[in-house]
């Protein structure tokens, strides 16, 4: 469908044609080794699963009452046990 639209409009063609790139054959026939895949794979930056939850006020405050609301239900279920 867009080979189509390229060959529809003649002066998108035009200026189409006119761009060139080159690619360097280094950057082709380089190959990286196990080992540099490896270390750029522990070395890529990760998404942090909390972002969305302490970027709003409410997550941030529930962040920081969360622990104690565990803690003072984890010590209630304790006493009612015994």
């Amino acid at each position: 469908m867009l080979k189509n639209e390229f060959h529809k409009e003649q002066w998108l063609k035009d200026s189409l044609d006119q761009d060139k790139i080159e690619i360097p054959k280094q950057l082709i026939t380089y190959k990286k080794s196990r080992w540099q895949r490896f270390i750029q794979y522990l070395a890529s930056p990760t998404k942090d699963p909390l972002e969305p939850i302490y970027s709003s006020s409410i997550g941030h405050t529930s962040l920081k009452i969360l622990p104690i609301v565990t803690a003072v239900f984890i010590t209630i279920l304790q006493i009612m046990l015994q």
